[in-house]
């Protein structure tokens, strides 16, 4: 997945920048609490009473009141928790990417390619269909299909108690031989569809594949809005973002220096010449 994508130059806009903060972000804190649960398994299963109170045990841990089990029980919980925090986990990640999408489609509506009104009554599942659509530019269809997988996935902790349904089912036997082995590829796990009424799992390999299929959908994104978005919108774009998060004046004489240092890094993908990068300087006087 990664290298199929590392070809595709990127703009590094704000809100692409933040996406890919928060997803790290994410990751980070799913990462930093299921290691701790391990840990704390292993520090309670060192303890010489396994039939104390976690509370009796560890009376310094903040919230530990609020978790009134003995040690080997509480151990136990925390041992089958990934997969439950892996969930909760998915669901933040497809949050921060519906927003990207819906923000990356406002990138549009000056250019007369989409209505604000399209954009909020877009459907969550179809918004990489409609930036293909008004872009001209579809994302990859075998990572679209597997998003749509996890999409489902998430969808039957929402409405189905987390239990696998016929829909699912029928999603993950839809899947063609390319797509189960992306989905294998990107989770390191054997392709493997479900039954009827068991837990929608999606543990954290499943989360590993989900971030990055999101990951390789927003760069198709990032792309697609190149093809569309006019070098001057973007050269203004750029200067926004600067001047906004600086205190250089648009009249400073060293304005167009700083705003090249800035696009250095950020918007290299489209190799903004210092005649554009002036022009949106004057736009702004």
């Amino acid at each position: 997945m990664t290298a199929r994508y590392r070809v595709l130059p990127q703009v590094k806009f704000k809100g692409f920048r933040d996406l890919e903060r928060r997803r790290v972000q994410a990751s980070d804190a799913v990462w930093a609490i299921l290691v701790g649960s391990k840990l704390a398994c292993q520090t309670m299963a060192e303890a010489p009473d396994q039939l104390a109170l976690l509370a009796d045990a560890y009376p310094e841990v903040e919230h530990v009141q609020r978790m009134n089990q003995r040690l080997d029980r509480a151990a136990a919980i925390l041992d089958r928790a990934e997969g439950d925090v892996c969930t909760m986990a998915l669901s933040f990640t497809f949050g921060l990417h519906e927003d990207f999408l819906r923000a990356c489609l406002g990138f549009l509506v000056p250019l007369g390619l989409i209505t604000p009104a399209a954009i909020r009554n877009a459907n969550s599942a179809g918004l990489h269909e409609k930036v293909g659509e008004v872009t001209g530019r579809p994302v990859d269809a075998d990572a679209l299909a597997l998003f749509h997988l996890t999409r489902h996935i998430r969808n039957a902790h929402t409405h189905s108690a987390g239990l696998v349904r016929s829909t699912l089912v029928d999603y993950y036997a839809s899947l063609d031989a390319p797509k189960r082995a992306l989905w294998e590829s990107v989770t390191s796990e054997p392709f493997r569809i479900p039954i009827m009424g068991e837990s929608a799992a999606i543990g954290s390999s499943g989360l590993v594949g989900s971030l990055a299929i999101q990951k390789r959908l927003a760069y198709d994104v990032n792309v697609a809005l190149q093809n569309v978005v006019p070098r001057d919108r973007w050269a203004d774009m750029a200067a926004d973002e600067y001047f906004e998060e600086s205190s250089k004046s648009v009249k400073d004489p060293t304005a167009l220096r700083s705003l090249r240092g800035y696009v250095r890094g950020c918007f290299d993908a489209l190799a903004l010449s210092d005649v554009e990068l002036q022009a949106a300087i004057d736009r702004r006087k």
